[in-house]
């Protein structure tokens, strides 16, 4: 009896014939709600678990590179590189590399020349172009950039974590650099390797973090911190009971602010001036963002639930915050859904870019050749921010 592959040697086929370079239906498959138009030509498949209808991989890119490859419903950019690993839901832009044995997982998006080493986990994540992660990481719920090129970028060292769920059933985000840092002229953030990252955390631009250490505090730009914390030991520890969380808060508000700073970096800046075969992966990018967005709004939520039901407070002035929180919550989950559409003001930065685009340069070059005016654009981007926070922290006064 013939084996049955549910018509796969025939998409193998088709795709070879459009000059897609696939090792062969023994190594590769492709379901069949895959989208063969959006697998482009010179694009490789070595060896790989291709399905999803929103599956796209673009001209050059190379899947399945240091072992077998599954990958769902991502967007993958030119000249990409995937290794072995479990890739859903995601979207990958130009160059990027994954080195193997991977998981990347919905809500996830790497900007241009992002790299990534062995073992990495990444879910609802942003890291934007030039940002370097080594192996054994696991740094889902968070946003990181900084830097100003691949030699000289945000690194995040072997064996780091963000510890991103508590004892609660609580899960936080970190913010890791700020808005400022996609225009690639910032200092770059760096996160010792196995250092500890207990969510949510704000950590500045140009801060350095031991190796080894535990961060449990918010880390300013420009600093060095390490920690010799020793174990504290807390007697009758109630997992149920709530300390005060207007810091917790107030992170996850900015970390939100951010994201939305970026959709307006993506919707104004962007995708006007993009070609039309990287519209749908700065599309997908949108999306990609507004998840993480909501993510972190939803997790809010569920802990104001939990205020609201009755969550035992450490003290009395606790209690009175927790009421606040509960109080202001319908106004503040507004603030925070509400997608932010700025005026983008006619400048030095946005025409170079648009010049740059126009002329066949690619978004790095673009942002390098409109250097001139990136005071204003980090202005702008910082203004996104910073008008969301200001009815924020009037709310958690």
């Amino acid at each position: 009896m013939a084996f049955d592959d549910g018509g796969n040697r025939a998409r193998v086929e088709s795709l070879q014939r459009r000059g897609v370079d696939v090792w062969g239906p023994e190594r590769v498959y492709i379901s069949g709600d895959v989208n063969l138009d959006a697998i482009e030509p010179t694009a490789v498949i070595r060896q790989a678990t291709l399905s999803g209808k929103d599956l796209s991989i673009a001209a050059g890119a190379v899947i399945g590179t240091s072992g077998h490859a599954e990958v769902s419903d991502c967007q993958i950019g030119p000249d990409a590189e995937l290794g072995a690993g479990l890739y859903q839901g995601a979207t990958l832009l130009n160059r990027v590399k994954v080195r193997g044995f991977a998981e990347i997982r919905p809500g996830t998006l790497l900007e241009e020349e992002v790299d990534v080493a062995h073992s990495v986990a990444l879910k609802n994540t942003t890291f934007t172009a030039c940002c370097v992660a080594g192996s054994l990481i696991n740094f889902c719920d968070l946003f990181l950039t900084g830097g100003t090129s691949r030699k000289d970028h945000t690194e995040i060292g072997s064996g780091a974590i963000h510890y991103n769920f508590d004892p609660r059933g609580d899960k936080w985000g970190s913010l890791l650099g700020s808005i400022r840092g996609v225009l690639l002229r910032s200092d770059p953030v760096f996160i010792g390797g196995t250092c500890g990252l207990v969510g949510p955390l704000e950590v500045g631009l140009g801060a350095v973090t031991a190796a080894g250490c535990t961060i449990r505090r918010d880390v300013p730009e420009g600093t060095l911190v390490s920690s010799a914390d020793r174990a504290a030991i807390i007697p009758s520890f109630d997992r149920t009971a709530y300390g005060s969380l207007r810091r917790q808060f107030r992170v996850t508000a900015k970390l939100v602010a951010t994201l939305r700073a970026l959709e307006a970096w993506y919707e104004l800046v962007r995708l006007p001036h993009a070609p039309p075969r990287e519209q749908h992966l700065y599309e997908f990018a949108l999306r990609r963002v507004g998840v993480q967005a909501q993510e972190r709004i939803d997790r809010l939520a569920k802990i104001v639930a939990k205020l609201e039901a009755g969550a035992r407070a450490s003290s009395a002035w606790i209690q009175a915050e927790h009421r606040q929180i509960v109080q202001v919550w319908p106004s503040l989950r507004n603030t925070l859904q509400q997608p932010v559409k700025p005026q983008l003001p006619a400048s030095r930065f946005t025409q170079g870019y648009a010049d740059a685009r126009g002329s066949g340069q690619g978004h790095l070059a673009a942002v390098k050749a409109a250097d001139a005016g990136a005071v204003e654009a980090e202005e702008w981007l910082e203004g996104v921010v910073n008008s969301t926070m200001q009815t924020v922290d009037a709310m958690l006064a």
